[in-house]
C-alpha cells in the first residue's frame, strides 16, 4: 500500500455526509423493521404477562430491527466503498486496519529492527517508517494533534537510526506481505 496525499477538507466533508447518511439510514430502516416485525409478531404474544400482570413490550422485535437495519446499511456500505465518492474513506480505512496488524506485531518489528548481534532487518524499517509515516498523516486527518508529537519523535529516531546504519527505505517501498515474518 502506497500512502497517498488526501485533502483534509474534502475527506473530512465528505466522511461527515457518510456517517450522517449511514446514522439516518440506520434510524429509518430500524424503525421500519421494528415496524414490520410488531405487525407481523405482536400478536404472538399476550399483551399481559399472566404472572406479574405487568405489560409485555415489544423491545426483542425492536432490537431484532435494528440488527437487521445494521446489515443491510453495513451491505450497502460495502457496495459503496469503490465509488469515487468513497475513495478517501475507503482508503483511510484500509491504511488504519494496516496500522491495526502493525501494532499488534510492533514488538516483533522494532525487535528486527534493533537487532544488535546480527545485520537489522531492512524490511522491519521500511514497515516502521511506513508504520510511522502512516500515522501521522492519519493523524493529522482526524485532528489527532495530542499525540501526534510522540509518533513524530519515533520517526525522527528512527530516521536517525536509519542513517546511522547507512539504511535508506521509504515508505513507498512498503508491502503487506512484508508484516507476515513478524508474526
Amino acid at each position: 500500500m502506497q500512502l497517498v496525499d488526501i485533502n483534509k477538507s474534502i475527506y473530512r466533508k465528505r466522511l461527515n455526509i457518510v456517517i450522517a447518511i449511514f446514522v439516518a439510514c440506520l434510524t429509518l430502516i430500524s424503525i421500519g423493521f421494528g415496524a414490520i416485525l410488531i405487525q407481523l409478531f405482536g400478536d404472538a404474544l399476550p399483551a399481559v404477562d399472566p404472572e406479574t400482570g405487568e405489560a409485555l413490550s415489544n423491545f426483542r422485535y425492536n432490537f431484532v430491527g435494528v440488527i437487521l437495519a445494521l446489515l443491510v446499511c453495513i451491505s450497502i456500505l460495502q457496495q459503496l466503498k469503490n465509488h469515487p465518492f468513497c475513495k478517501e474513506i475507503h482508503y483511510v480505512w484500509v491504511l488504519k486496519q494496516i496500522q491495526n496488524i502493525i501494532y499488534r506485531r510492533l514488538k516483533n518489528i522494532k525487535a528486527a529492527a534493533n537487532n544488535y548481534e546480527n545485520e537489522p532487518d531492512v524490511n522491519a524499517f521500511v514497515v516502521l517508517n511506513f508504520y510511522y509515516k502512516s500515522l501521522i498523516q492519519v493523524y493529522m486527518l482526524d485532528n489527532n494533534t495530542l499525540t501526534i508529537s510522540t509518533v513524530k519523535q519515533d520517526l525522527a529516531s528512527l530516521e536517525a537510526r536509519m542513517e546511522e546504519l547507512k539504511i535508506d527505505v521509504t515508505a513507498h517501498e512498503f508491502r503487506r506481505v512484508l508484516l507476515i515474518e513478524y508474526r
